[in-house]
């Protein structure tokens, strides 16, 4: 049968040689076929011949290469095995035939991938272990490359041997078959078709080549091939022009190009040919945009649609393209800028389907065991509107149930891991857990997280355990209906909730793996779930219908398109042209010895840097009236950029200099970008970015308000809206701190609270620190989040608890015991060990969340800094005859006129009762002296508590003096830390210091009560800032509340205080 090629660029040439096919062969009512490399093209021919062209589509029939093989085969009824499409059972073959080579030793992601890449390209090729070991073993010289590809057909061989013993076709057999069908039929598996007409191709795989080459020698054939005679733009498809087009047969027909009809027209020719030179015919035919990252080349692009749009002859927008080389960097970018701008656009494809949170939260619930419940995942799984709380009958307050749970996992500290959650979740199910310890201490109200609610989520928990690692081996159809069974007892998605298309499609991906039963044996729960992921990984929802809107596609879905105007995004090195790596194990040198010496149509990997710079070109000649050509200059983080290679070669090839600035250089900033804008065109401003614009002039006008309503919806509440500017106006003035930063009116209930139950050191401290943490947290009553512990690690908190509860059941039973009665006795170390075993038992991890190791590890060392301190504080208290009379004595005393309260950990006096001291525990402190500490008021724990000791010590006789105040720093010593354990402040460098502290105190609480509570920046390692919950509410970051706080006279005057100046 007889071929015609024709050769030509896309537009116009293949196109009208493509229509005029068509319209004879429709003329003479015949039956034929269109065959496309792709459904978008073929949806593309379809589009030019019904819609453009104005032809009927009677008797005609679009095929891809696929679905022609398919057709082919089954005229002929020559599949006698199984068809199996999806590329991942491939891959999970190879993977099965990787794992026996290695034996049971787990390959890299990386080197199966590079395994299945190679395999894929030998299968296609048809190059087997058979023909190397007949015809070509000695193709190749002894070294590695020979015995990399030795070992890479010894997996292809058995890959292909699991295939035949499980009756499934290799990836390309359906190819293979259709060629023989065609073969053996003498063109009568394809005899309805008077002719056909093959569109777009530009290069085949061994297989494909063969089919094709049956259907020419049975059946007429038509090719239209984009290529235009040694053109370097064209490179990539010289080599199948010249092997298959041009061998035997008719020689091609050579369309003219007729570029002119092309926006860039003469430049076409002269692009990817440094000596030439060319002249555009319209000097805006080409524009080049300069931006810095994705958004801003997405922002560029709506602009100078909605600018062409208001122009002399607009075009409509199903004549635009937007295009990049892959959509993914854009993807979400284009869709919110196009429809803040009011652009009607089609995605050339649907959203990955990991995307979609169903479809995440689908895998975090199956992975939960195999990643031992990380907290965060939880937290998502039960916080989400598809979780079936129903089902798990969690009562009617499910949202304040939910807030609980999140709260408790905050506060515990619960990172993952099971034997967290077995610890710090289940001890809490038996007993309430008190979120603000603190605040209750100081007579503020706290917040309970009841433990009836704790018990529903370690219930839930252990559900989970259960059901997710405790999974056995079995077959992909039992996994499959496992994890079906799993997902639908938590999750649920009505048709018309948003998420119910990406949830049926993680469900019919769930039941396509139990499909993998036919060439795979038995499967893990883990390995399962690796397919799982790696099937949603390379799902898609469906694109949404189609709309008379901007095309947006990716460079391959856009071969063949034609548009009036193209905006080609992303013209930078790394993304246009994308990197092209070598294959680790068929590198090129052994692919050009397949190809050229073999003669298997295997392509070099390196080989695609003429591919992408073909598909440049057949891009550059689509556009038919403007091309606009985007690039970064720098990512969104600032870093710069280099400006694609192609782009230099098009603006040379135009005769402009590549090193000239764009004719748009989109500033960084969001507003300079808005201004230049506005005062180019302010109509071209969306309804936000005026309201953003008019805002920052001033308040908008009132005429404003009304149109904009629907689209800015702050604008449907005026006064709202003049308000919220008012507030910002106060925010951005300089001058001294106001009412926003903290300077409020006396806070007369708060000061009553005080004046009734007392002023803690930790109150005072704080207010030191940072006056407007105190308004935080006491005036407005928000919570201060408790540090919860890293992971696996013993909270701070709850470790000094431990330390306080050890040392006082240890001095109470020694005093219960007569200890101090004998004073040469040394038996207090059986005591301690009684009070250790009881406080850190072996398991007490359990009810800490700690992991066993650290609790071990972290148990032994308490035990020894207790030992080694208590000898010291015994020592001490015989060598002074004092003893432990008082713990954790709560009091409260006027000093100075002055309510104070606090709480005494210990109290030691003498049996005359003529001396005592008060003693506070610490796990470590290495601050400073006490003395210094308490003279700038920002330790003064240890006066006020000498003070307040006297309201405990009132039954003693009156001559009763205070020793010292003394903090026991259990974990210090000067081998460990280089600190003492013992901190003292005596009571002479009280005397001297007790006017300075008291006066002190006394202005903090005045300034308490006139409310300034502003803002005092202190940042840095240690400081203040440091370990603040507040940091966001103070706007400490913000520049001009920061300068407020820092040059005014109140910050002036409080660090005169703070420095005791």
């Amino acid at each position: 049968m007889s071929m015609r090629v024709f050769c030509g660029p896309f537009q116009p040439a293949l196109e009208d040689a493509f229509v005029e096919c068509v319209r004879e062969l429709a003329a003479s009512r015949a039956t034929f076929a269109v065959v496309a490399p792709s459904r978008r093209m073929a949806e593309r021919l379809q589009r030019l011949l019904a819609l453009e062209r104005s032809l009927s589509l009677l008797g005609c029939r679009f095929h891809t290469f696929y679905s022609l093989a398919l057709e082919a085969v089954d005229e002929e009824g020559s599949l006698t095995k199984d068809l199996v499409a999806d590329g991942l059972f491939h891959d999970k073959v190879v993977d099965s035939v990787l794992a026996a080579k290695f034996r049971g030793r787990a390959s890299t992601r990386g080197l199966a991938g590079a395994y299945r890449s190679s395999i894929r390209d030998l299968v296609d090729c048809g190059f087997s272990p058979e023909s190397y070991r007949q015809d070509f073993a000695g193709l190749l010289k002894d070294g590695p490359e020979k015995k990399r590809l030795e070992e890479v057909l010894q997996v292809q061989e058995e890959y292909l041997r699991r295939l035949s013993v499980s009756g499934v076709l290799p990836p390309s057999g359906l190819t293979r078959l259709a060629a023989e069908a065609v073969e053996k039929s003498d063109g009568s598996a394809l005899e309805r078709y008077a002719a056909l007409l093959y569109y777009g191709f530009y290069d085949l795989t061994g297989a494909q080549t063969d089919f094709f080459s049956a259907v020419v020698k049975a059946r007429p054939v038509c090719v239209f091939f984009p290529y235009i005679k040694d053109h370097p733009g064209y490179r990539f498809a010289q080599r199948f022009y010249e092997e298959v087009l041009h061998a035997g047969g008719a020689a091609p027909i050579h369309l003219e190009a007729r570029s002119a009809s092309r926006a860039l027209g003469p430049v076409l020719d002269a692009l990817s040919r440094p000596a030439r030179r060319a002249v555009l015919a319209r000097e805006n035919a080409l524009v080049v945009i300069s931006a810095s990252g994705a958004g801003d080349e997405a922002w560029a692009a709506a602009k100078e649609i909605l600018r062409l749009r208001a122009g002399e002859d607009p075009p409509d927008f199903s004549e635009i393209g937007i295009v990049a080389r892959t959509l993914e960097p854009y993807r979400s970018t284009l869709a919110a800028v196009l429809r803040e701008n009011a652009i009607p656009f089609n995605l050339g494809s649907g959203d990955p389907l990991l995307r979609h949170p169903i479809a995440k939260l689908c895998l975090s619930l199956l992975q939960l065991g195999r990643r031992d419940f990380p907290a965060a995942d939880v937290l998502d799984i039960v916080e989400s509107r598809y979780f079936r709380a129903g089902r798990f009958r969690l009562g009617a307050d499910w949202r304040g149930l939910r807030s609980n749970w999140r709260r408790l996992i905050e506060r515990v500290g619960v990172q993952g891991g099971w034997a967290q959650w077995d610890g710090m979740v289940s001890l809490w199910s038996r007993q309430d857990l008190e979120l603000y310890p603190r605040l209750v201490e100081e007579g503020l109200p706290g917040q309970i997280i009841p433990k009836e609610d704790t018990a529903q989520l370690w219930a839930l928990l252990q559900d989970w355990d259960k059901d997710l690692r405790r999974q056995t081996a079995g077959s992909w159809k039992d996994s499959s209906a496992k994890a079906r069974a799993l997902l639908e007892a938590h999750f649920e998605a009505t048709e018309r909730a948003p998420g119910y298309e990406a949830w049926t499609v993680v469900l019919a991906s769930l039941d396509s793996l139990a499909d993998f039963d036919r060439g795979l044996a038995k499967v893990s729960w883990e390995s399962f779930l690796d397919a799982f992921e790696e099937k949603l990984r390379g799902s898609a929802l469906e694109p949404p219908p189609e709309c008379r809107g901007v095309r947006v596609l990716d460079a391959m879905d856009a071969r063949g398109e034609s548009f009036r105007v193209l905006f080609l995004l992303g013209l930078q090195e790394g993304s246009f042209p994308r990197q092209v790596r070598e294959d680790p194990l068929l590198p090129d040198g052994v692919r050009k010895a397949l190809r050229d010496a073999a003669g298997y149509r295997i392509q070099p990997k390196l080989g695609a840097h003429d591919e992408e710079r073909f598909l440049f070109h057949l891009l550059a000649t689509s556009a038919a009236r403007r091309l606009y050509c985007v690039h970064q200059r720098s990512d969104e983080d600032g870093k710069a950029l280099v400006p694609s290679l192609y782009l230099s070669d098009l603006c040379q090839a135009a005769g402009r200099d590549p090193a000239a600035p764009a004719r748009w250089r989109v500033s960084r900033q969001p507003l300079v970008k808005l201004k230049e804008l506005a005062c180019e065109e302010a109509s071209l401003l969306a309804p936000k970015e005026a309201s953003l614009l008019l805002a920052n002039q001033g308040s908008p006008e009132d005429g404003l308000f009304a149109p904009l309503a629907g689209c800015v919806p702050s604008f449907a509440y005026p006064g709202l809206y003049r308000s919220g500017l008012e507030v910002v106006h106060e925010l951005n003035r300089p001058g001294e701190p106001g009412g926003h930063d903290g300077l409020i009116r006396p806070p007369t209930e708060f000061l009553s609270k005080i004046d009734e139950k007392g002023l803690s050191p930790s109150t005072l401290a704080e207010f030191r620190g940072c006056p407007f943490k105190v308004f935080a947290s006491r005036l407005l009553g928000l919570k201060e989040a408790e540090a919860p512990s890293e992971s696996g690690e013993l909270d701070p908190r709850e470790k000094g608890l431990r330390y306080h509860s050890i040392l006082e059941n240890f001095y109470k039973t020694l005093n219960a015991g007569g200890f101090w009665k004998s004073p040469a006795s040394e038996d207090w170390r059986g005591t301690l060990d009684d009070c250790l075993r009881e406080k850190l038992s072996k398991d007490g991890w359990r009810g800490l969340g700690v992991y066993p190791v650290i609790w071990k590890s972290l148990r032994e060392r308490m035990c020894i800094h207790l030992a080694r301190t208590l000898a010291l504080d015994i020592a001490r208290l015989r060598a002074e005859g004092l003893e432990p009379r008082e713990f954790e004595l709560s009091l409260t005393s006027v000093v100075d006129g002055v309510k104070l309260m606090g709480k005494l950990d210990r109290l030691d006096w003498d049996q005359a009762g003529t001396r005592y001291r008060v003693i506070d525990y610490k796990s470590t402190f290495h601050k400073g002296s006490l003395k210094s500490l308490a003279e700038k008021l920002i330790q003064v724990q240890a006066p006020l508590y000498l003070e307040l000791a006297e309201a405990a010590v009132s039954a003693l006789p009156d001559s009763a003096q205070p020793l010292s105040a003394d903090f026991l720093a259990i974990e210090d010593s000067a081998a460990a830390t280089g600190h003492d354990c013992i901190q003292s402040l005596t009571k002479e460098e009280w005397e001297k210091l007790r006017p300075l502290v008291l006066g002190g105190v006394r202005r903090l609480r005045g300034m308490m009560a006139d409310g300034k509570f502003f803002v005092t920046p202190d940042e840095g390692q240690g400081k203040v800032c440091d370990y603040c919950s507040f940091g966001s509410l103070c706007r400490k970051s913000h520049g001009m509340t920061r300068a407020r706080a820092e040059d005014s006279r109140l910050r002036a005057e409080f660090e005169a205080l703070r420095e005791r100046r």
